[in-house]
């Protein structure tokens, strides 16, 4: 027995559509694989980069701060102790008085003095700005006669040497961390408070006259670093830092420190986003992967069939089936490889349009190169079986009458995939997200059951698939010879019943699987939007005083027609919202509600939800007992009450008063403290409530949507590919028919039905069944049930039409494939091969 090695690579490109077809199959397996081990992990990485928005950039670093007052002489010793430790690490350390009496050589005040090394670069200047004496902020040079040269305290102080604007939300990063030091909270607290007097210097500080410091000193100690990009790093960074600290406290004994450590809970949530989205999409990248391989044996099969001839003499000269299988690995094996790099390529280079984040743990591009090598032995295994056995039959056994072939057909699938749907959506029921075991933890989500969407496409294809091979069987019975093209579509089709079979189930699959993906990832993304808005009421919330309530001050022009003034009434746990029916709607978060028939709602109290049928006396209200009713309201959720601001009693006996906008928090600020109006309590709907569990849904079905995409391909590919493998047939009778009378016309029009068919059924079967699917599970795919509202469909048809006009340009090419196969046929030739 002699292998032809020589000839192998050159006969392979005597047929460049089957390289081609062997290459574009690989790389759509290798891409697949590849690209579900990365996205797991830039779903990690993602959610780091998530996590890490919502915190301060100077504590992703462990940091210290004291417990209790310093002894002033101690802080000193302590930097520098701190600072060697740290070794080449930037140390940015700060210290703080208590509020204390103290003069600026005017009126005397309260004061905080502090110092931190770089608080000149970052505040706003007004007045002044020399480095070498007190930088006082304009709150406090507001309640003296303050004048820049004064040296305060009897010449103790140094000379105020600027004027600069108070530190306020929406905060800095850099100030991040010193919130609680730089900006005072004037509206829980009136009396004694104060910003932050700048001193130039460490020594400066020191140097503070004993009345100013004697109460102690507050001190903070961080270490900037560059944000970690990864889980990997985060970690790496935790360690380092605690270990630093335990360092510290060694060093210094005198101090007691508090560990300011942030990192392990979001590093935590980063393992389990990316073990959620792993263990979500493993399912549906192991169909794709036997999706692929079977793809690999069709392109095997059509090489066979091409070579046959070829296989015959080679077969007569002694070579046995499993040497002309390594003969089949000799041509198609390096399109296989090829195919195979470049599925890992275009899965890196994809990385940004299909995954969250392109950040990637250390070793998940080796780990990535490792599957695609084990999909390439897989092609190459499945090509040598696939060969060796279509040369059997071809040769060895040429008479066989198909049993074991017919009852793996008759074998019901379906109700194998049924039954795992039914399990998985008893999952879902029986609650898919658990509740976190821990405070800001992420909920387990159960991978079962967010398959449960997909084994009913999966199920519903595989019964479609059953039921055209049925229609197929018995499509002999038809007669529609007064529909010429209609009549031939049907007998093409039975005539080949296996490959439009095959392309059907993976063209339910696709669209189906596309269909999943892209729905409850736009829900999860709307749930997540709307959750928000609710909860907070609007896109951005502060706090204020009764001024703007009472009249005695005006709300600035700039926020006019974009913000609302809203008080919120609390007690035991019951809850009302007081809110200006002519303005509500011009500040509020509406959702979906219309904002003529809510103001017309809202100009009497409203019950809300589940509030209870009785009279309920709240703070600053008169007794509520209303009659109209609705299901949800922002901020109150699904159990309140609305009522008008007319019906309040007393100002200050409402709780809280808040200004509602629809502009950013940025924005929102900005004109209040133009207008001299204090504020507190920044909100954004942005970061109010944590998104992800929401983003790692989210995260899962985006892929499942590209995966969708891959399928499509796969099975455009299947179909122009079954047009090739039939091309002599087709055209020899579409040769015989045009010359028997038959119009192009009528033959395009045949081959338009037989493809549009196949097409048309795929698109109303797997849209159906992820309708379906889609309609059930969303709703309980809802990470935060104590939030209003609950996830619903999203609006589909953009999806349907897209996919609608992308199967008919794809029949359309293959109608056109077909009917220039038949019109430059050269009947002579056709018949004599």
């Amino acid at each position: 027995m002699q292998i032809p090695w020589r000839a192998a690579p050159r006969a392979a490109l005597s047929n460049p559509l089957t390289l081609l077809v062997s290459v574009v199959t690989a790389l759509l397996l290798s891409f697949v694989v590849a690209a579900a081990v990365l996205h797991s992990s830039a779903s990690g990485s993602a959610a780091v980069a998530y996590q890490e928005d919502r915190l301060c950039d100077q504590l992703l670093h462990p940091g210290l701060d004291a417990k209790g007052g310093v002894r002033p002489e101690l802080a000193t010793p302590a930097i520098t102790a701190i600072k060697a430790e740290a070794g080449s690490r930037p140390v940015l350390a700060a210290s703080y008085t208590a509020i204390v009496r103290a003069d600026f050589g005017g009126k005397p005040t309260f004061a905080k003095f502090g110092y931190r090394e770089g608080a000149f670069d970052h505040v706003q200047v007004l007045e002044g700005g020399s480095r070498d004496g007190l930088w006082v902020p304009r709150s406090v040079a507001d309640t003296t006669d303050l004048r820049l040269g004064e040296r305060g305290m009897g010449g103790r102080l140094p000379p105020v040497t600027a004027i600069y604007a108070d530190v306020s939300d929406p905060i800095d990063q850099w100030w991040c961390t010193e919130r609680q030091q730089v900006i005072p909270n004037k509206i829980v607290r009136k009396d004694v408070t104060s910003a932050v007097v700048w001193l130039p210097s460490q020594a400066a500080f020191d140097a503070l006259p004993p009345e100013v410091t004697g109460q102690g000193l507050a001190m903070s100690v961080r270490f900037p670093v560059d944000r970690p990009r990864t889980a990997s790093e985060a970690e790496a960074l935790l360690a380092d830092g605690n270990a630093l600290l335990d360092r510290i406290d060694a060093k210094t004994p005198a101090i007691t420190w508090r560990h300011n450590v942030v990192l392990p809970l979001p590093v935590e949530n980063a393992r389990d986003t990316a073990g959620n989205v792993r263990a979500a999409i493993l399912p549906l990248t192991l169909i794709s992967l036997l999706i692929g391989l079977a793809g690999v044996g069709t392109v095997t099969t059509g090489w066979a069939q091409r070579r046959q001839t070829e296989l015959r003499m080679l077969w007569c000269r002694g070579s046995g089936p499993w040497a002309l299988g390594g003969r089949a690995v000799l041509e198609l094996g390096l399109p296989l490889l090829l195919g195979g790099l470049a599925g890992l390529g275009t899965a890196r280079l994809l990385l940004p349009v299909y995954a969250p984040s392109t950040a990637l743990e250390p070793g998940a591009l080796p780990l990535a190169a490792l599957a695609v090598a084990c999909v390439v032995a897989a092609s190459l295994a499945v090509t040598v079986v696939v060969a060796a056995l279509r040369v059997h039959r071809m040769f060895q056994a040429p008479v066989v009458n198909g049993k074991a072939r017919k009852v793996f057909a008759a074998i019901p699938w379906e109700l194998a995939t049924a039954a795992l749907a039914f399990l998985a959506w008893q999952r879902l029921r029986e609650g898919g997200l658990s509740s976190p075991l821990k405070i800001g933890g992420l909920p387990r989500i159960d991978a079962a059951a967010l398959a449960f969407p997909l084994l009913v496409v999966l199920t519903t294809a595989l019964l479609a698939a059953r039921v055209l091979r049925v229609l197929l069987r018995l499509s002999h019975r038809t007669s529609l010879w007064h529909r010429p093209a209609a009549q031939i579509a049907i007998r093409r089709l039975a005539a080949s019943a296996g490959p439009v079979t095959g392309v059907l189930l993976v063209g339910v699959l696709a669209i189906g699987t596309m269909a999943v993906g892209s729905s409850i990832s736009s829900a999860q993304k709307t749930s997540l939007d709307e959750k928000s808005g609710l909860y907070t009421g609007a896109n951005s919330v502060v706090q204020i005083g009764t001024d703007l309530v009472t009249g005695k001050r005006e709300l600035p022009a700039e926020l006019r027609g974009s913000t609302t003034v809203v008080g919120v009434s609390t007690q035991y746990e019951r809850t009302a919202v007081i809110v200006d029916p002519a303005t509500f709607t011009d500040g509020a978060f509406l959702g979906t509600a219309d904002p003529d028939e809510l103001r017309a709602l809202i100009a009497a109290p409203v019950r809300v939800g589940t509030a209870p049928r009785r009279e309920v006396q709240l703070p600053g209200l008169p007794p509520l007992n209303p009659e109209p009713h609705l299901d949800s309201f922002p901020k109150v959720g699904d159990a309140g009450y609305v009522v008008p601001r007319a019906e309040v009693t007393t100002v200050d006996g409402v709780g809280s008063w808040y200004l509602w906008s629809t502009k950013s928090a940025a924005d929102l600020t900005a004109p209040l403290r133009a207008a001299g109006i204090d504020y507190t309590g920044v909100q954004e709907r942005a970061k109010a409530i944590s998104g992800l569990p929401f983003l790692t849904i989210q995260w899962t079905f985006a892929f499942v949507t590209a995966i969708g995409g891959v399928l499509a391909i796969v099975a455009a590919i299947a179909l122009l590919l079954a047009i090739e493998v039939r091309r002599r047939q087709n055209a020899v009778a579409g040769a015989l028919s045009t010359r028997m009378g038959m119009s192009p016309a009528t033959l395009l029009s045949s081959h338009l039905m037989e493809l549009g068919a196949v097409a048309a059924f795929a698109v109303v079967v797997g849209s159906a069944a992820s309708a379906l699917s889609t309609g059930v599970a969303v709703p309980r795919l809802d990470p935060a049930p104590r939030l209003t509202p609950s996830p619903e469909l999203p609006n589909v048809v953009p999806l349907l039409v897209t996919t609608a006009v992308g199967s008919a340009l794809v029949v359309l090419a293959a109608a056109w494939i077909a009917l220039r196969s038949a019109r430059a046929a050269r009947i002579g030739e056709l018949i004599r091969g």
